[in-house]
Protein backbone atom coordinates (compact mmCIF):
# COMPACT_ATOMS: atom_id res chain seq x y z
CA UNK A 1 0.00 0.00 0.00
CA UNK A 2 1.07 3.45 -0.79
CA UNK A 3 2.58 5.29 2.48
CA UNK A 4 0.35 7.54 4.60
CA UNK A 5 1.85 10.13 6.32
CA UNK A 6 -0.44 9.29 9.76
CA UNK A 7 0.48 5.70 9.23
CA UNK A 8 3.93 7.10 9.46
CA UNK A 9 3.33 9.51 12.35
CA UNK A 10 1.55 5.88 14.25
CA UNK A 11 5.19 4.07 13.06
CA UNK A 12 7.45 6.57 14.34
CA UNK A 13 5.62 6.51 17.80
CA UNK A 14 5.30 3.02 18.73
CA UNK A 15 9.14 2.98 17.50
CA UNK A 16 9.36 5.68 20.12
CA UNK A 17 7.72 4.44 22.79
CA UNK A 18 9.54 0.93 22.25
CA UNK A 19 13.00 2.56 22.11
CA UNK A 20 12.40 5.11 25.42
CA UNK A 21 11.36 1.88 27.30
CA UNK A 22 12.32 -1.30 26.47
CA UNK A 23 15.94 -0.32 24.40
CA UNK A 24 17.22 1.56 26.19
CA UNK A 25 16.70 0.53 29.70
CA UNK A 26 18.44 -2.84 28.27
CA UNK A 27 21.03 -0.02 26.56
CA UNK A 28 21.68 0.71 29.94
CA UNK A 29 21.76 -2.28 32.10
CA UNK A 30 24.81 -3.87 29.15
CA UNK A 31 26.48 -0.64 29.94
CA UNK A 32 26.34 -1.07 33.50
CA UNK A 33 27.91 -4.39 33.88
CA UNK A 34 30.68 -3.12 32.60
CA UNK A 35 31.15 -0.08 35.57
CA UNK A 36 33.20 -1.09 38.50
CA UNK A 37 32.85 -0.21 42.42
CA UNK A 38 35.79 2.57 41.42
CA UNK A 39 33.95 4.32 38.35
CA UNK A 40 36.32 2.77 35.89
CA UNK A 41 35.11 0.48 32.63
CA UNK A 42 36.45 -2.56 31.89
CA UNK A 43 35.71 -6.52 32.41
CA UNK A 44 36.85 -6.64 35.62
CA UNK A 45 33.34 -7.34 36.64
CA UNK A 46 32.88 -10.04 34.11
CA UNK A 47 36.32 -11.46 35.46
CA UNK A 48 34.72 -11.72 38.94
CA UNK A 49 31.66 -13.40 38.01
CA UNK A 50 33.62 -15.95 36.28
CA UNK A 51 35.85 -17.04 38.73
CA UNK A 52 33.42 -16.51 41.70
CA UNK A 53 32.06 -20.13 42.20
CA UNK A 54 28.34 -18.61 43.86
CA UNK A 55 28.03 -17.08 40.46
CA UNK A 56 29.67 -19.54 38.18
CA UNK A 57 27.53 -22.07 38.94
CA UNK A 58 24.22 -19.84 39.16
CA UNK A 59 24.95 -19.73 35.06
CA UNK A 60 25.53 -23.62 35.22
CA UNK A 61 22.37 -24.37 36.87
CA UNK A 62 20.84 -21.88 34.58
CA UNK A 63 22.01 -23.45 31.38
CA UNK A 64 21.39 -27.04 32.75
CA UNK A 65 18.02 -26.35 33.65
CA UNK A 66 16.99 -24.81 30.47
CA UNK A 67 18.71 -27.72 28.06
CA UNK A 68 16.72 -30.54 30.26
CA UNK A 69 13.31 -29.11 30.75
CA UNK A 70 13.51 -28.06 27.02
CA UNK A 71 14.14 -31.37 25.63
CA UNK A 72 11.47 -33.65 28.40
CA UNK A 73 9.22 -30.35 27.39
CA UNK A 74 9.36 -31.12 23.57
CA UNK A 75 9.55 -35.03 24.15
CA UNK A 76 6.13 -34.19 26.06
CA UNK A 77 4.55 -31.56 24.03
CA UNK A 78 5.62 -33.24 21.07
CA UNK A 79 4.16 -36.40 21.21
CA UNK A 80 1.14 -35.43 22.33
CA UNK A 81 0.85 -33.01 19.84
CA UNK A 82 1.38 -36.24 17.03
CA UNK A 83 -1.22 -37.88 18.90
CA UNK A 84 -4.09 -35.38 18.76
CA UNK A 85 -2.50 -33.86 14.98
CA UNK A 86 -2.92 -37.60 13.06
CA UNK A 87 -4.65 -39.72 15.93
CA UNK A 88 -8.25 -40.32 16.62
CA UNK A 89 -8.81 -41.46 19.82
CA UNK A 90 -10.95 -41.38 23.19
CA UNK A 91 -10.24 -38.47 25.35
CA UNK A 92 -8.74 -36.56 22.43
CA UNK A 93 -10.45 -33.71 23.00
CA UNK A 94 -9.39 -33.25 26.89
CA UNK A 95 -6.24 -31.92 25.34
CA UNK A 96 -7.63 -28.59 24.28
CA UNK A 97 -7.45 -27.52 27.95
CA UNK A 98 -4.11 -27.83 28.95
CA UNK A 99 -2.96 -24.32 26.62
CA UNK A 100 -6.14 -22.79 29.20
CA UNK A 101 -5.07 -24.55 32.33
CA UNK A 102 -1.12 -23.88 31.69
CA UNK A 103 -2.02 -19.78 30.80
CA UNK A 104 -4.01 -19.00 33.45
CA UNK A 105 -2.69 -20.77 36.92
CA UNK A 106 0.20 -18.82 38.14
CA UNK A 107 3.94 -20.43 38.69
CA UNK A 108 3.94 -19.63 42.50
CA UNK A 109 0.57 -21.88 42.87
CA UNK A 110 2.39 -24.82 40.24
CA UNK A 111 4.99 -24.98 42.96
CA UNK A 112 2.97 -24.26 46.08
CA UNK A 113 0.81 -26.90 45.22
CA UNK A 114 3.49 -29.63 43.48
CA UNK A 115 4.79 -28.82 47.04
CA UNK A 116 2.03 -29.90 48.94
CA UNK A 117 1.51 -33.43 46.76
CA UNK A 118 5.17 -34.39 46.76
CA UNK A 119 7.12 -32.29 49.84
CA UNK A 120 8.43 -33.78 52.71
CA UNK A 121 5.12 -33.39 54.36
CA UNK A 122 3.44 -33.85 51.76
CA UNK A 123 0.32 -36.01 50.15
CA UNK A 124 2.38 -38.67 48.81
CA UNK A 125 5.19 -38.94 51.39
CA UNK A 126 2.00 -38.75 54.39
CA UNK A 127 0.76 -42.25 52.18
CA UNK A 128 4.24 -44.10 51.93
CA UNK A 129 4.58 -43.76 55.78
CA UNK A 130 3.14 -46.49 57.16
CA UNK A 131 5.07 -48.29 54.85
CA UNK A 132 8.62 -46.55 55.67
CA UNK A 133 9.37 -45.43 52.40
CA UNK A 134 9.51 -41.51 51.35
CA UNK A 135 10.34 -39.90 47.96
CA UNK A 136 13.48 -38.24 47.11
CA UNK A 137 13.44 -34.20 48.16
CA UNK A 138 11.66 -32.59 45.64
CA UNK A 139 13.89 -29.43 46.23
CA UNK A 140 16.77 -31.10 43.94
CA UNK A 141 16.75 -31.13 40.19
CA UNK A 142 14.25 -34.28 39.84
CA UNK A 143 11.68 -32.04 41.72
CA UNK A 144 12.54 -28.95 39.45
CA UNK A 145 12.89 -30.37 36.17
CA UNK A 146 9.56 -32.26 36.39
CA UNK A 147 7.65 -29.24 37.73
CA UNK A 148 9.10 -27.17 35.02
CA UNK A 149 8.27 -29.83 32.60
CA UNK A 150 4.23 -29.77 33.91
CA UNK A 151 4.74 -26.00 33.66
CA UNK A 152 6.51 -25.58 30.43
CA UNK A 153 5.26 -28.70 27.77
CA UNK A 154 2.07 -26.85 26.27
CA UNK A 155 4.23 -24.24 24.52
CA UNK A 156 5.79 -26.94 22.06
CA UNK A 157 2.48 -28.94 22.15
CA UNK A 158 0.66 -25.66 21.08
CA UNK A 159 3.52 -24.66 18.57
CA UNK A 160 3.90 -28.20 16.97
CA UNK A 161 0.70 -29.15 16.57
CA UNK A 162 0.31 -25.51 14.30
CA UNK A 163 2.47 -27.06 12.43
CA UNK A 164 1.73 -30.51 11.87
CA UNK A 165 -1.84 -29.30 11.03
CA UNK A 166 -0.07 -26.97 8.26
CA UNK A 167 1.35 -29.82 6.74
CA UNK A 168 -0.33 -30.57 3.40
CA UNK A 169 -1.46 -34.18 3.43
CA UNK A 170 -0.46 -35.01 -0.07
CA UNK A 171 2.80 -35.24 0.62
CA UNK A 172 2.83 -37.72 3.34
CA UNK A 173 0.21 -39.71 1.42
CA UNK A 174 3.08 -40.10 -1.28
CA UNK A 175 5.23 -41.15 1.04
CA UNK A 176 3.23 -44.01 2.48
CA UNK A 177 2.13 -45.07 -1.00
CA UNK A 178 5.88 -45.69 -1.65
CA UNK A 179 5.59 -48.38 1.23
CA UNK A 180 7.25 -46.20 4.14
CA UNK A 181 6.13 -47.49 7.74
CA UNK A 182 4.30 -44.17 9.70
CA UNK A 183 7.53 -43.78 11.62
CA UNK A 184 9.64 -43.31 8.44
CA UNK A 185 7.09 -40.97 7.26
CA UNK A 186 7.04 -38.73 10.11
CA UNK A 187 10.64 -38.79 10.71
CA UNK A 188 11.62 -38.31 6.91
CA UNK A 189 8.51 -36.43 5.52
CA UNK A 190 6.91 -34.66 8.25
CA UNK A 191 9.69 -33.53 10.45
CA UNK A 192 11.97 -31.57 8.05
CA UNK A 193 8.83 -29.84 7.27
CA UNK A 194 7.83 -28.51 10.33
CA UNK A 195 11.21 -28.01 11.54
CA UNK A 196 10.51 -23.98 11.80
CA UNK A 197 7.49 -24.55 14.95
CA UNK A 198 9.84 -27.60 16.24
CA UNK A 199 12.83 -25.07 16.92
CA UNK A 200 10.15 -22.27 17.35
CA UNK A 201 8.51 -24.28 20.28
CA UNK A 202 12.29 -25.11 21.57
CA UNK A 203 13.29 -21.63 21.90
CA UNK A 204 10.08 -20.55 23.42
CA UNK A 205 10.35 -23.21 26.33
CA UNK A 206 14.03 -22.45 27.12
CA UNK A 207 13.87 -18.48 26.82
CA UNK A 208 10.77 -19.57 29.45
CA UNK A 209 12.62 -21.81 31.88
CA UNK A 210 15.74 -19.16 31.93
CA UNK A 211 13.59 -16.40 32.93
CA UNK A 212 11.02 -18.23 35.24
CA UNK A 213 11.20 -17.24 38.65
CA UNK A 214 8.47 -18.48 40.90
CA UNK A 215 9.11 -22.30 41.18
CA UNK A 216 13.28 -21.86 40.69
CA UNK A 217 12.58 -19.54 43.80
CA UNK A 218 10.01 -21.81 45.64
CA UNK A 219 12.11 -25.28 44.56
CA UNK A 220 15.59 -24.64 43.44
CA UNK A 221 17.32 -23.19 46.77
CA UNK A 222 20.03 -25.92 46.35
CA UNK A 223 20.69 -25.11 42.59
CA UNK A 224 20.20 -21.09 42.33
CA UNK A 225 19.39 -20.02 38.73
CA UNK A 226 20.50 -16.44 37.66
CA UNK A 227 16.68 -15.25 37.65
CA UNK A 228 16.93 -15.64 41.12
CA UNK A 229 20.60 -15.02 42.00
CA UNK A 230 19.97 -11.78 40.79
CA UNK A 231 17.17 -10.71 42.70
CA UNK A 232 18.69 -12.14 45.91
CA UNK A 233 21.69 -9.66 44.67
CA UNK A 234 18.72 -6.70 44.10
CA UNK A 235 17.38 -7.25 47.49
CA UNK A 236 20.48 -7.76 50.05
CA UNK A 237 19.90 -6.60 53.16
CA UNK A 238 23.79 -6.29 52.86
CA UNK A 239 23.93 -4.41 49.67
CA UNK A 240 24.21 -5.96 46.96
CA UNK A 241 26.86 -5.64 44.21
CA UNK A 242 24.97 -3.23 41.84
CA UNK A 243 27.36 -4.87 38.94
CA UNK A 244 26.29 -8.16 39.85
CA UNK A 245 23.07 -7.53 39.15
CA UNK A 246 23.58 -5.94 35.92
CA UNK A 247 26.23 -8.98 34.90
CA UNK A 248 23.49 -11.62 35.51
CA UNK A 249 20.82 -9.40 33.63
CA UNK A 250 22.98 -8.96 30.71
CA UNK A 251 24.15 -12.73 30.89
CA UNK A 252 20.68 -13.59 30.74
CA UNK A 253 19.58 -11.27 27.82
CA UNK A 254 22.69 -12.67 26.10
CA UNK A 255 21.44 -16.29 26.49
CA UNK A 256 17.89 -15.37 25.22
CA UNK A 257 19.31 -13.17 21.97
CA UNK A 258 21.84 -16.22 21.09
CA UNK A 259 19.14 -18.87 21.41
CA UNK A 260 16.59 -16.85 18.68
CA UNK A 261 19.95 -16.62 16.30
CA UNK A 262 20.60 -19.95 16.39
CA UNK A 263 16.99 -20.67 15.68
CA UNK A 264 17.14 -17.86 13.07
CA UNK A 265 20.30 -19.53 11.34
CA UNK A 266 19.76 -23.35 11.77
CA UNK A 267 15.92 -22.55 9.65
CA UNK A 268 17.01 -20.38 7.21
CA UNK A 269 19.39 -23.36 6.46
CA UNK A 270 17.34 -26.38 6.71
CA UNK A 271 14.14 -25.53 5.70
CA UNK A 272 11.47 -27.03 3.79
CA UNK A 273 8.98 -24.93 1.79
CA UNK A 274 5.50 -26.69 0.65
CA UNK A 275 2.49 -25.49 -1.11
CA UNK A 276 -0.41 -25.17 1.15
CA UNK A 277 -2.83 -28.13 0.88
CA UNK A 278 -5.39 -30.56 2.77
CA UNK A 279 -4.85 -31.01 6.43
CA UNK A 280 -3.58 -34.70 7.06
CA UNK A 281 -6.51 -37.47 7.66
CA UNK A 282 -6.75 -38.07 11.27
CA UNK A 283 -6.19 -42.49 11.50
CA UNK A 284 -8.56 -43.62 14.17
CA UNK A 285 -7.19 -45.79 16.60
CA UNK A 286 -8.08 -49.33 18.45
CA UNK A 287 -7.79 -51.91 21.08
CA UNK A 288 -4.18 -51.62 22.63
CA UNK A 289 -2.81 -48.62 21.28
CA UNK A 290 -6.22 -46.24 21.53
CA UNK A 291 -6.20 -47.60 25.27
CA UNK A 292 -2.57 -46.30 25.58
CA UNK A 293 -3.15 -43.00 23.66
CA UNK A 294 -6.05 -41.90 25.82
CA UNK A 295 -4.18 -43.07 28.80
CA UNK A 296 -1.54 -40.76 28.01
CA UNK A 297 -3.47 -37.96 27.55
CA UNK A 298 -5.44 -38.62 30.75
CA UNK A 299 -2.41 -38.72 33.07
CA UNK A 300 -1.08 -35.52 31.21
CA UNK A 301 -4.58 -33.67 31.74
CA UNK A 302 -4.33 -34.70 35.33
CA UNK A 303 -1.15 -33.71 35.79
CA UNK A 304 -1.73 -30.27 34.79
CA UNK A 305 -5.45 -30.12 36.75
CA UNK A 306 -3.60 -31.28 39.51
CA UNK A 307 -2.16 -28.38 41.14
CA UNK A 308 -5.62 -26.19 41.22
CA UNK A 309 -7.43 -29.34 42.69
CA UNK A 310 -4.74 -29.24 45.44
CA UNK A 311 -5.16 -25.50 45.91
CA UNK A 312 -8.53 -25.75 46.69
CA UNK A 313 -8.79 -28.12 48.68
CA UNK A 314 -5.66 -27.73 51.11
CA UNK A 315 -7.55 -23.94 51.31
CA UNK A 316 -10.15 -25.42 53.41
CA UNK A 317 -7.54 -27.89 55.36
CA UNK A 318 -7.17 -27.17 58.81
CA UNK A 319 -3.44 -26.27 59.77
CA UNK A 320 -1.13 -25.60 62.11
CA UNK A 321 2.08 -23.68 61.52
CA UNK A 322 2.97 -25.87 57.88
CA UNK A 323 1.11 -28.80 59.20
CA UNK A 324 -1.70 -29.67 57.67
CA UNK A 325 -4.53 -31.35 58.57
CA UNK A 326 -5.95 -33.66 55.62
CA UNK A 327 -9.24 -35.10 56.24
CA UNK A 328 -10.83 -31.93 57.90
CA UNK A 329 -12.48 -28.92 57.14
CA UNK A 330 -11.91 -24.71 57.84
CA UNK A 331 -13.16 -21.86 56.14
CA UNK A 332 -10.96 -19.92 58.44
CA UNK A 333 -8.17 -20.00 55.67
CA UNK A 334 -10.29 -18.27 52.97
CA UNK A 335 -12.15 -16.07 55.70
CA UNK A 336 -8.65 -14.47 56.36
CA UNK A 337 -7.49 -14.27 52.58
CA UNK A 338 -10.73 -12.61 51.50
CA UNK A 339 -10.38 -10.23 54.51
CA UNK A 340 -6.74 -9.50 53.80
CA UNK A 341 -6.91 -10.16 49.64
CA UNK A 342 -8.68 -7.07 48.79
CA UNK A 343 -6.23 -4.54 48.38
CA UNK A 344 -3.72 -6.93 46.50
CA UNK A 345 -6.50 -8.21 44.25
CA UNK A 346 -7.76 -5.03 43.43
CA UNK A 347 -3.96 -3.85 42.61
CA UNK A 348 -3.74 -7.00 40.41
CA UNK A 349 -7.22 -6.10 38.20
CA UNK A 350 -6.16 -2.36 38.12
CA UNK A 351 -2.52 -3.31 36.45
CA UNK A 352 -3.98 -6.19 34.67
CA UNK A 353 -6.39 -3.60 32.90
CA UNK A 354 -3.75 -0.90 32.28
CA UNK A 355 -1.31 -2.99 30.82
CA UNK A 356 -4.39 -4.97 28.51
CA UNK A 357 -5.64 -1.37 27.44
CA UNK A 358 -2.82 0.12 26.43
CA UNK A 359 -1.87 -3.22 24.84
CA UNK A 360 -4.64 -3.89 22.80
CA UNK A 361 -4.33 -0.23 21.24
CA UNK A 362 -0.33 -0.66 20.37
CA UNK A 363 -0.45 -4.16 19.59
CA UNK A 364 -3.11 -3.64 16.96
CA UNK A 365 -1.60 -0.64 15.64
CA UNK A 366 1.77 -2.33 15.47
CA UNK A 367 0.60 -5.61 13.83
CA UNK A 368 -0.96 -3.75 10.86
CA UNK A 369 2.16 -1.83 10.21
CA UNK A 370 3.90 -4.56 10.45
CA UNK A 371 1.45 -6.69 7.80
CA UNK A 372 0.30 -3.72 5.95
CA UNK A 373 2.72 -1.36 5.64
CA UNK A 374 5.15 -2.68 5.27
CA UNK A 375 8.79 -0.80 5.22
CA UNK A 376 12.35 -0.46 6.97
CA UNK A 377 10.71 1.12 9.91
CA UNK A 378 8.06 -1.06 10.46
CA UNK A 379 10.50 -4.22 9.78
CA UNK A 380 12.61 -2.72 12.69
CA UNK A 381 9.48 -2.22 15.50
CA UNK A 382 8.61 -6.26 14.51
CA UNK A 383 12.27 -6.99 15.34
CA UNK A 384 12.02 -4.66 18.59
CA UNK A 385 8.52 -5.75 19.96
CA UNK A 386 9.59 -9.51 20.01
CA UNK A 387 12.86 -8.76 22.11
CA UNK A 388 10.61 -9.26 25.55
CA UNK A 389 9.92 -13.06 24.54
CA UNK A 390 13.73 -13.56 25.37
CA UNK A 391 13.93 -11.06 28.40
CA UNK A 392 13.40 -12.61 31.82
CA UNK A 393 11.18 -10.67 34.57
CA UNK A 394 13.60 -9.83 36.90
CA UNK A 395 16.04 -8.93 34.37
CA UNK A 396 13.38 -6.19 32.58
CA UNK A 397 12.24 -5.58 36.24
CA UNK A 398 15.99 -4.09 36.99
CA UNK A 399 16.70 -2.47 33.93
CA UNK A 400 13.29 -0.22 34.59
CA UNK A 401 14.39 0.21 38.06
CA UNK A 402 17.90 1.30 37.45
CA UNK A 403 16.84 3.63 34.32
CA UNK A 404 13.94 5.63 35.30
CA UNK A 405 14.30 6.11 39.07
CA UNK A 406 16.77 9.07 38.34
CA UNK A 407 16.72 11.78 35.59
CA UNK A 408 14.04 13.08 33.72
CA UNK A 409 11.54 10.20 33.78
CA UNK A 410 10.86 8.74 37.25
CA UNK A 411 8.85 6.77 37.78
CA UNK A 412 10.30 4.12 40.09
CA UNK A 413 8.31 3.22 43.20
CA UNK A 414 4.73 3.97 41.03
CA UNK A 415 2.29 1.79 39.54
CA UNK A 416 3.08 3.24 36.26
CA UNK A 417 6.20 1.00 35.92
CA UNK A 418 4.74 -2.09 37.04
CA UNK A 419 2.11 -1.49 34.52
CA UNK A 420 4.61 -0.80 32.00
CA UNK A 421 6.34 -4.01 32.60
CA UNK A 422 3.45 -6.06 32.57
CA UNK A 423 2.80 -3.84 29.22
CA UNK A 424 5.99 -4.68 27.91
CA UNK A 425 5.90 -8.72 29.20
CA UNK A 426 2.63 -9.29 26.79
CA UNK A 427 3.17 -7.22 24.10
CA UNK A 428 4.83 -9.98 21.74
CA UNK A 429 1.77 -12.14 22.34
CA UNK A 430 -0.46 -9.36 21.45
CA UNK A 431 1.00 -8.35 18.56
CA UNK A 432 1.37 -12.46 17.01
CA UNK A 433 -2.72 -12.58 18.01
CA UNK A 434 -3.37 -9.91 15.89
CA UNK A 435 -0.86 -10.39 12.66
CA UNK A 436 -2.62 -13.75 11.80
CA UNK A 437 -5.84 -12.24 10.99
CA UNK A 438 -4.41 -9.46 9.18
CA UNK A 439 -2.80 -11.84 7.02
CA UNK A 440 -5.69 -12.98 5.41
CA UNK A 441 -7.59 -9.81 4.80
CA UNK A 442 -7.27 -8.77 1.61
CA UNK A 443 -5.60 -5.79 0.54
CA UNK A 444 -7.78 -5.19 -2.10
CA UNK A 445 -11.03 -4.60 0.70
CA UNK A 446 -9.42 -1.61 2.37
CA UNK A 447 -8.04 -0.61 -1.49
CA UNK A 448 -11.54 -0.20 -2.31
CA UNK A 449 -12.90 1.91 0.71
CA UNK A 450 -9.57 4.25 -0.28
CA UNK A 451 -10.87 4.63 -3.81
CA UNK A 452 -13.64 6.01 -2.68
CA UNK A 453 -12.38 8.71 -0.94
CA UNK A 454 -12.43 7.17 2.77
CA UNK A 455 -8.69 8.27 4.29
CA UNK A 456 -6.85 5.13 5.08
CA UNK A 457 -7.14 5.78 8.73
CA UNK A 458 -10.80 6.12 8.40
CA UNK A 459 -10.77 2.76 6.35
CA UNK A 460 -8.87 0.90 9.00
CA UNK A 461 -11.19 1.60 11.50
CA UNK A 462 -14.28 1.38 9.38
CA UNK A 463 -13.19 -2.16 7.74
CA UNK A 464 -10.26 -3.96 8.73
CA UNK A 465 -10.94 -3.50 11.97
CA UNK A 466 -14.44 -4.92 12.16
CA UNK A 467 -12.34 -8.33 10.17
CA UNK A 468 -10.24 -9.09 13.03
CA UNK A 469 -12.36 -8.17 16.15
CA UNK A 470 -12.84 -11.87 17.41
CA UNK A 471 -9.22 -11.82 17.50
CA UNK A 472 -8.36 -8.79 19.26
CA UNK A 473 -10.83 -10.02 22.07
CA UNK A 474 -9.19 -12.98 22.32
CA UNK A 475 -5.72 -11.24 22.34
CA UNK A 476 -6.87 -8.83 24.96
CA UNK A 477 -8.14 -11.58 27.34
CA UNK A 478 -5.22 -13.41 26.99
CA UNK A 479 -3.05 -10.30 27.82
CA UNK A 480 -5.19 -9.62 30.75
CA UNK A 481 -5.68 -13.04 32.58
CA UNK A 482 -1.40 -13.65 31.84
CA UNK A 483 -0.80 -10.47 33.60
CA UNK A 484 -3.04 -11.26 36.64
CA UNK A 485 -0.26 -14.01 37.32
CA UNK A 486 2.68 -12.06 36.84
CA UNK A 487 5.67 -12.87 39.36
CA UNK A 488 8.55 -12.41 38.07
CA UNK A 489 8.76 -8.59 37.53
CA UNK A 490 6.56 -7.69 40.10
CA UNK A 491 8.64 -9.26 42.51
CA UNK A 492 11.30 -6.48 41.77
CA UNK A 493 9.13 -3.94 40.88
CA UNK A 494 6.29 -3.78 43.72
CA UNK A 495 6.42 -1.54 46.91
CA UNK A 496 4.89 -1.14 49.91
CA UNK A 497 0.86 -0.72 49.56
CA UNK A 498 1.17 -1.79 45.67
CA UNK A 499 1.29 -5.93 46.15
CA UNK A 500 -0.29 -7.83 44.34
CA UNK A 501 -2.21 -11.49 44.45
CA UNK A 502 0.74 -13.39 42.90
CA UNK A 503 3.56 -11.69 45.67
CA UNK A 504 1.07 -12.75 48.18
CA UNK A 505 1.07 -15.82 47.35
CA UNK A 506 4.73 -16.42 47.17
CA UNK A 507 4.97 -14.76 50.25
CA UNK A 508 2.99 -16.97 52.01
CA UNK A 509 4.77 -20.30 50.67
CA UNK A 510 8.02 -18.56 51.29
CA UNK A 511 7.14 -18.09 55.08
CA UNK A 512 5.46 -21.95 55.20
CA UNK A 513 2.19 -20.64 55.63
CA UNK A 514 0.46 -23.46 52.72
CA UNK A 515 -2.67 -23.54 53.91
CA UNK A 516 -3.25 -19.71 53.42
CA UNK A 517 -1.30 -19.56 50.05
CA UNK A 518 -3.88 -21.74 48.98
CA UNK A 519 -6.82 -19.56 49.89
CA UNK A 520 -4.93 -16.42 48.28
CA UNK A 521 -4.56 -19.20 45.18
CA UNK A 522 -8.12 -19.70 45.21
CA UNK A 523 -8.85 -15.98 44.90
CA UNK A 524 -6.43 -15.35 42.36
CA UNK A 525 -8.19 -18.58 39.99
CA UNK A 526 -11.71 -17.43 40.62
CA UNK A 527 -10.43 -13.90 39.43
CA UNK A 528 -9.69 -15.32 36.44
CA UNK A 529 -11.40 -18.33 35.63
CA UNK A 530 -15.06 -16.34 36.13
CA UNK A 531 -14.42 -13.60 33.70
CA UNK A 532 -13.08 -16.25 31.33
CA UNK A 533 -16.22 -18.33 31.56
CA UNK A 534 -18.46 -14.51 31.28
CA UNK A 535 -16.57 -13.86 28.36
CA UNK A 536 -16.28 -16.97 26.78
CA UNK A 537 -20.47 -17.65 26.91
CA UNK A 538 -21.41 -14.06 25.76
CA UNK A 539 -18.63 -13.54 23.34
CA UNK A 540 -18.16 -16.71 22.09
CA UNK A 541 -14.33 -16.23 22.87
CA UNK A 542 -11.64 -18.78 22.36
CA UNK A 543 -8.59 -18.34 24.32
CA UNK A 544 -6.25 -20.30 22.68
CA UNK A 545 -7.06 -18.59 19.48
CA UNK A 546 -5.00 -15.62 20.48
CA UNK A 547 -1.77 -17.92 20.79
Amino acid sequence: MRRDPAWDAIAYAALAVMALFLVWPLVTTFASSFHGKDGSYGLGGYATFFTSRAYRDSLWNTLILGGAVTLTSMLVGGALAVLVARCRFPLASWVAALPLVTLVIPDVVVAAAWTLVLGQQGIVNAWLEPFEMRLPSLYSWWGLIFVMTLNSYVYAFVMILVGLKAVDRNLEEAATSLGQPMARVLTGVTLPLILPSVFGAGLVVFTHVIGSFGIPAILGARMPVLAVKAYNEFVSELGGNPQMQTIMASLLVMLGGAMLVIQKLWIERRQFQMESGRAPALVSMQGPWALAAAFAVFVVVALSLLTAVIAVITAFTPAKGPVLGYGGFTVAHMETAFAKARQPLWNSLALSAAATVAGVFFSVATAYLVVKRRSFTTATLDMIVMLPLTIAGTVLGIALVNTFNTGWIVITGTWMIMALAYFLRRIPNSVRAAVGPLHNVRDSIEEASVSLGVPPLASFFKVVLPLIRPAIWAAALLMWVTSLSELSATIVLYYGGMSTMPIEIFQQVDSGRLALASAYSVILMLAIFIPLAVAQWTFKLRLDAAQ
